[in-house]
């Protein structure tokens, strides 16, 4: 009889989650990247200043997250965070905000976004989030 066993093998290695840092303001956008250093199994695969530079550089990325500064879109924030789920379905977006309220959340939420992180609670609101895209990036995975 043969051995099915998987003595000696190693479990496969899950890929890295990669993130897109968005924020206007690059010593944040450092601060992000070392706190994702510290979580962990995170890549920073990019940053980006403005929407523009965020609509360019996803595409055809192996971007699994879109780490976005609600105050760098226009005017209209919530609509423009709309427009740019309908325009990168398949992209999930952690809006970080400075105004860290319920009510913003949820409209956060039904605007496109994903995930709310409060600028000031990165350290303890991204592990959930990482861990969130994890599950979805391995499921499309398997």
């Amino acid at each position: 009889m043969r051995d099915t066993s998987v003595r000696g093998k190693r479990p496969p290695q899950r890929r890295p989650i990669h993130v897109l840092v968005a924020d206007k303001n690059a010593h944040f956008r450092e601060t992000i990247r070392r706190v994702l250093t510290r979580l962990g199994r995170c890549v920073v695969s990019g940053e980006a200043s403005t929407i523009a530079e965020v609509i360019s550089q996803v595409p055809g990325s192996r971007i699994d997250l879109l780490l976005l500064d609600v105050d760098m879109v226009t005017q209209d924030r919530l609509a423009e965070l709309k427009r740019l789920a309908e325009r990168l379905p398949d992209l999930k977006v952690a809006v970080l905000l400075s105004d860290d309220t319920p009510e913003y959340r949820e409209a956060v939420q039904l605007h496109g976004g994903h995930y709310s992180v409060a600028k000031d609670g990165l350290e303890d609101q991204l592990p959930p989030v990482l861990n969130s895209v994890r599950q979805v990036v391995a499921s499309k995975a398997g």
